[in-house]
């Protein structure tokens, strides 16, 4: 963990989904990140990552644990404190109102939380569309007239339009095309430094996560299988999921292409409705052994930083050796 205080940080987080039977999307994962920060939260379509974070603004309740920001508990959060996290969702088409024009949009959080008159609202608004690279003028368009790309700057002005110590960062650029990603990231970059916001970037592309984040969390079936900082996490994972996962990425070097082995996925995941003693990837890992579906894994801490919740961390060299299978079923990305 960080020496700083934690801009925001989540204690044995829960989040149920159902009434009558209750569904875990997410199972008591405790994070943090600090002012400046960047943690990146990964893992396959259904792991739990995008409730997690919405768990982390306060947008669904939590069935157990705490949430806090800025050292305040932010489990039920007040008005007062809202102003301090923002979201950038995936979408930039259907996260802007299309009825009203990009003025308007940013000048509504301006409205709930600035006491500003209208020509100190008129020139934060100029101000932040100047930070996203955008002209003045676009306050008086609507959303329909602009690319993905732009609409995406309007939503991050819109993020940070209250000063805000904390973005969270669902799939901000999956919904791009690969250079407009790019400009993006290095928006996101520059903001950053400007700003020293905390940011939660939540994504499936491990090439992003790499590029971007300073420490990363790979989440399966609701909890968090590995952590720590994201150059270890990418250069010599220790979970067996975080070992597929890496497997999985694309390489450009041919050579490396063919060197690299694929370690492959099979079996089903455990039913969510029903509660799970053991290992949660026990039912697909290649290394698991009977007591990893009946015993929880330990948590066992790197030297290089961070950790990883596994009973067989030291089994690499059966991993290394697995063969490729082009016919084995593969990871699902979102």
């Amino acid at each position: 963990m960080s020496e700083v205080a934690p801009a925001l940080s989540v204690e044995a987080v829960s989040v149920d989904f159902g009434k009558r039977k209750k569904m875990r999307a997410v199972s008591e994962v405790s994070l943090e990140v600090a002012p400046g920060r960047t943690l990146a939260i990964v893992g396959e379509s259904g792991s739990g990552k995008s409730t997690l974070a919405r768990a982390m603004a306060g947008l669904v309740p939590i069935a157990g644990g705490s949430v806090s920001l800025l050292g305040e508990e932010f489990t039920k959060p007040r008005r007062a404190q809202r102003r301090n996290i923002q979201m950038v969702f995936q979408d930039p088409y259907s996260s802007l109102d299309p009825s009203s024009t990009v003025g308007n949009s940013l000048e509504e959080p301006l409205i709930v939380h600035e006491r500003m008159s209208r020509p100190e609202r008129a020139k934060r608004i100029a101000e932040l569309l100047d930070s996203v690279g955008l002209p003045v003028d676009a306050a008086r368009r609507f959303p329909h007239e602009f690319s993905g790309g732009q609409r995406q700057r309007i939503a991050i002005a819109r993020a940070i339009a209250t000063n805000p110590k904390v973005l969270l960062l669902d799939e901000a650029v999956s919904a791009l095309d690969v250079s407009t990603q790019n400009q993006i990231l290095v928006l996101l970059h520059d903001l950053q430094v400007q700003y020293e916001l905390a940011y939660v970037f939540i994504s499936h592309d491990l090439g992003v996560v790499r590029w971007l984040g300073d420490e990363t969390a790979v989440m399966y079936m609701g909890r968090v299988v590995e952590q720590g900082p994201t150059e270890r996490v990418h250069s010599d994972p220790k979970h067996p999921y975080t070992r597929a996962l890496t497997s999985a990425m694309p390489i450009a070097d041919p050579v490396g292409r063919e060197e690299r082995k694929r370690i492959p996925i099979t079996g089903e995941p455990p039913n969510q409705f029903e509660s799970f003693a053991g290992c949660i990837f026990s039912s697909r890992c290649p290394v698991a052994t009977p007591e990893c579906s009946t015993t929880p894994p330990p948590v066992v801490v790197d030297q290089a930083g961070g950790s990883a919740r596994c009973h067989h961390i030291d089994a690499y060299p059966i991993l290394a050796s697995l063969p490729k299978h082009a016919a084995t079923a593969a990871l699902t990305s979102e």
